[in-house]
């Protein structure tokens, strides 16, 4: 087993924070990533960023009204047990932290980590982004909205059988937030508001 649920935690906190500093910023992309195409293209991000082969722990998107951020926590080398804490604000990628990791007995670091395309499939995230909102549209008859976060964690027992893709979708005016959970192969597991 190995121990990450603190670091997951600093992660989120990071990107809330540095998406609420982030408001005060004049920002030319201001609806973030609302669509399947923009899931994409951060996908392509990711990779001129770290790498095809990075391993991940996190990842989070928050679509600010400003905005966009985008936190990662990711290492290329797994068996190093170290990793960085990664915010971009609209493009713009910092180095947050350093992670040193703990692994228990026989177990590997990379087992309790992702990748693209092996676990993360940032193209079906795009597409259940956009099957999310139109599913607040249709039922609850709102006609604007707009996915506010997206994340995915790994596991801390290192079974992905158990990880979720989390939406969070709003109407644009402001109000009820709607909380979208799906399994890895894109099936919906919870949806409450």
């Amino acid at each position: 087993m190995m121990k990450i649920t603190t670091n997951q935690i600093k992660t989120l906190a990071t990107t809330i924070v540095a998406a609420m500093m982030f408001t005060a910023c004049n920002q030319t992309d201001k609806d973030g990533y609302q669509t399947a195409e923009s899931f994409v293209k951060l996908k392509k991000e990711l990779i001129n960023e770290f790498g095809k082969d990075a391993y991940y722990t996190d990842f989070a998107v928050v679509n600010n009204d400003n905005g966009v951020v985008v936190s990662v926590t990711q290492t290329k080398n797994p068996s190093s047990l170290k990793m960085e804490e990664w915010t971009s604000l609209n493009g713009d990628w910092t180095q947050n932290s350093e992670v040193t990791l703990e692994v228990s007995g026989d177990a590997k670091a990379e087992d309790f980590m992702f990748q693209l395309d092996k676990i993360m499939n940032l193209e079906l995230l795009g597409k259940l982004v956009e099957q999310s909102k139109q599913k607040v549209i249709t039922e609850k008859k709102i006609q604007e909205v707009k996915v506010e976060t997206v994340s995915m964690n790994a596991p801390d027992d290192g079974n992905f059988n158990n990880a979720k893709y989390f939406i969070t979708v709003k109407p644009k005016q402001g109000g009820t937030t709607f909380n979208f959970w799906y399994n890895l192969d894109g099936t919906l597991d919870k949806f409450d508001y």
